[in-house]
């Protein structure tokens, strides 16, 4: 069986004085104090480290870019002999091929105007016999 004198005793040893919280409180200060210089640090760092990277990303990217497009001129000029060669080959015949169609896309053209014209012609004479049929 357990006391109230022992109990007493066992309740005040878990609780903590204002001693025991203020020095909690200083302790934690002093932590987050440490903390705060060391965040301090690291920014001046990184903001003494940033535009000397950035530099270093500048530069490499103006050599990347520059190789890239060395190796793009030669396939870029290849390409472009190929086309004008294709031009010169098939220009002729793409002329010749676009006045043959049209031609005969105004041929179709006066085909079709004649014959709708004349079923125009023909509906105009029948619809006064159907009027009178009716």
């Amino acid at each position: 069986m357990v006391t109230p004198n022992a109990l007493a005793a066992a309740m005040t040893d878990a609780l903590a004085t204002k001693q025991d919280l203020s020095e909690l409180a200083t302790q934690m200060e002093t932590r987050f104090a440490r903390v705060d210089v060391r965040f301090e640090a690291l920014g001046q760092h990184v903001a003494i480290r940033f535009p000397e990277m950035e530099k270093r990303i500048e530069i490499r990217f103006s050599e990347q870019n520059a190789r890239f497009l060395g190796q793009l001129g030669e396939p870029r000029a290849r390409i472009g002999g190929q086309f004008a060669e294709m031009k010169a080959r098939f220009g002729g015949q793409l002329g010749e091929m676009s006045a043959r169609f049209d031609s005969r896309l105004s041929e179709l053209e006066r085909g079709m105007t004649f014959r709708l014209g004349g079923m125009m012609v023909a509906a105009i004479g029948l619809f006064p016999a159907l009027v009178k049929l009716l």
